[in-house]
């Protein structure tokens, strides 16, 4: 079964990144991991994909330093003005990466402190997602995490 309403842990992410967008005043919020696998995001629209490709593109393909699930860290905060995407991402939870973005610059000292907030309620939401392909699946939150 896909990822939906109907697996509580994911409508329980969904709803924790929707009310994170709102206090933030972002324009959206996604849970990717380090091979730039949407998770989960808010809105769910067809304009955060793009989003997260080019954050992947970015931020993940070919940085410096360990992978993520080797101990690497990612801390980033992007307050551009547009035409660029705006946005501040930490990882978490070994390879996955929750990201903030925003219509605008931002203050990245008062953003961080409010995702580092919301980070443990998202990791725990994040690792009990079920595989998404059913109980039988190769690939999922916790068989990425072994």
């Amino acid at each position: 079964m896909p990822l939906s309403d109907d697996v509580p842990e994911w409508k329980a992410l969904r709803d924790t990144l929707r009310a994170l967008v709102d206090r933030a005043g972002a324009a959206a919020a996604a849970v990717i991991d380090e091979s730039n696998n949407l998770w989960c995001a808010w809105p769910v629209a067809s304009t955060v994909p793009p989003l997260a490709a080019r954050f992947a593109e970015r931020e993940l393909a070919g940085r410096p330093g360990p992978p993520l699930r080797r101990g690497g860290r990612l801390r980033v905060a992007h307050p551009a003005g547009a035409p660029d995407d705006s946005y501040m991402a930490e990882s978490f939870g070994g390879i996955y990466v929750l990201v903030l973005w925003f219509n605008g610059p931002f203050d990245p000292d008062f953003q961080r402190a409010r995702l580092r907030r919301e980070l443990p309620r998202v990791e725990a939401l994040t690792v009990a997602l079920p595989p998404p392909d059913g109980p039988d699946a190769t690939e999922g939150a916790a068989k990425q995490r072994a």
